[in-house]
């Protein structure tokens, strides 16, 4: 049997192992660990966390070899994969150190890969010098239903007419992965208008509302955050409302709910039949095994490395960044060619 692919996970916290330890009746995967654990050609051999004792919990959770306080026991050492779970604004720095002290094959990171679109260009460049993959955590392009979508969407049946889709937790943190799961699903825009903003307290940072404009149709991405409240509920949803159907992922990805055309009372008018939608599964409760199976693939040389990678995420930052520019300048943004490439 092959040896398996050692591992570090930096940052204890929930998306690192914490929402498979509390969860539910529901059997999806969630975490790093989780997904290391599962897919079992993983050993999990450090945890780091400033906090010592989540560490130690973190330890015993997911029996790893050993729990560090320290950066630097990462990258004096050595592992095949790095999983990064820290706060956002620590992610660039940590990438651009385990990228120098070449400590391991593959970093896994969580989004976003860094605030600005120079570190993220920095974090290609520093990664492709040194021949490491940066695989960042947008497992939505991991599940197969949502791929199914995406070919639909690309057909001339799936043309879409409208969509609207609804996020929370502030734009650079949780709108980082809408922005790029309707890339995936519709492409890339060409223009962007935001027309709101709130102050989220949990996150520090704003959630936007905007529009992002392409050929023959428009998505209006909203928000339920609101200035009194840091947190009311999670909600990631997305209503694509196409020329012979309704497509609404929602119960926070975890359901597609369809809607096909139908007679109406009057003769001749078409409706979208409400009284019998089909309902289903998505993948996304197994979609982070679809990642960690892609992570062991490119880390063991079995394929190149182009999916989630640093130079899809500056596409994202390109488009954050025209949002947060739309905002102020109180007018529509060209996303224009190329534009993360400059």
């Amino acid at each position: 049997m092959a040896e398996k692919l050692t591992v570090a996970i930096l940052g204890a916290g929930q998306i690192a192992g914490g929402y498979d330890c509390d969860k539910t009746a529901d059997d999806g995967v969630y975490t790093h660990a989780g997904a290391y654990a599962k897919d079992g050609r993983f050993r999990l051999q450090t945890v780091a966390d400033l906090d010592p004792a989540k560490g130690e919990a973190f330890l015993r959770a997911w029996q790893a070899g050993s729990a560090t306080t320290r950066l630097e026991d990462i990258l004096n050492g050595y592992h095949d994969i790095i999983s990064i779970c820290t706060p956002d604004r620590t992610h660039f720095g940590i990438i651009a150190e385990i990228i120098r002290s070449r400590s391991c094959r593959t970093i896994f990171a969580e989004k976003p890969l860094a605030l600005t679109l120079a570190e993220v260009t920095e974090a290609e460049r520093l990664a492709r010098e040194a021949g490491i993959n940066i695989v960042v955590n947008f497992q939505r392009r991991f599940d197969p239903v949502l791929d199914g979508i995406r070919r639909r969407l690309a057909t001339d049946g799936g043309r879409v007419l409208a969509a609207t889709a609804f996020y929370i937790k502030g734009l650079e943190h949780i709108g980082t992965t809408m922005i790029d799961t309707l890339i995936f699903l519709c492409g890339i825009p060409h223009r962007v208008l935001a027309f709101n903003r709130v102050y989220n307290r949990e996150t520090a940072e704003f959630t936007y509302e905007f529009i992002l404009f392409y050929d023959g149709f428009n998505v209006t991405v909203k928000s339920i955050d609101t200035e009194p409240s840091a947190y009311r509920y999670h909600i990631f949803e997305i209503d694509l409302l196409l020329a012979d159907c309704r497509i609404t992922i929602n119960d926070n990805s975890r359901q597609v709910v369809t809607r096909i055309l139908t007679d109406y009372a009057y003769k001749g008018v078409k409706v979208l039949d409400d009284r019998r939608p089909d309902h289903a599964e998505t993948g996304y409760g197994l979609a982070m095994l679809g990642a960690v199976d892609y992570i062991h693939r490119i880390t063991v040389g079995n394929i190149p490395h182009t999916i989630n990678t640093p130079e899809a995420s500056a596409l994202n930052k390109a488009i954050v960044d025209s949002v947060i520019l739309s905002h102020d300048r109180g007018a529509p943004v060209e996303i224009g060619d190329n534009t993360w490439k400059r």
